[in-house]
């Protein structure tokens, strides 16, 4: 176990990684396609196979899930790059931030976030980059990440934002 976080007197959220978990990929590949399907390979097979090969818990990236009582709730990713091909000069990113549909507003994407950040500080990154399609920042926002600018990715707008370490 990574660190486990109380949400409320009720929940308990435990990070994990996702290396150690592999019988957990097909569910992200599911959260992802409800969330991001116009950005992913068709094939489920090739996104499973893609998570495989990058999975561990130094080099980045490093994915992450959340379980509350033994259930797996949610995911998060610290990532070398993401929009490579909008922002290639920009490095390291919190990115894949899921919550299971049943599980949404207890706090758990804030802990996903805040999990995320503090694994970042202890690599030593300076900052960490994000892309919400919340344009007011929404949850970053409230958590202190800062716009840098709105751009348009896959006919969608977009919202690039940074949070200093």
């Amino acid at each position: 176990m990574l660190v486990s976080t109380a949400l409320d007197k009720q929940m308990k959220v435990e990070f994990e990684y996702l290396v150690d978990h592999p019988d957990q990929i097909y569910q992200v590949v599911k959260w992802w396609r409800t969330a991001w399907d116009k950005w992913m390979d068709e094939d489920d097979e090739v996104v499973a196979q893609q998570i495989r090969s990058s999975l561990g818990k130094e080099n980045l990236p490093i994915d992450i899930l959340a379980f509350i009582d033994g259930k797996v709730v949610g995911a998060a990713a610290l990532k070398l790059q993401e929009l490579v091909k909008v922002y290639p000069q920009y490095q390291y990113w919190l990115g894949s931030v899921f919550v299971d549909e049943s599980y949404r507003g207890n706090q758990i994407a804030t802990a996903l976030t805040m999990r995320i950040i503090d694994m970042a500080k202890e690599h030593k990154l300076p900052h960490l980059y994000l892309q919400t399609a919340n344009l007011s920042g929404g949850l970053y926002a409230k958590l202190g990440w800062k716009k840098v600018e709105q751009f348009r990715d896959v006919d969608e707008e977009t919202l690039l934002m940074v949070k200093t370490l």
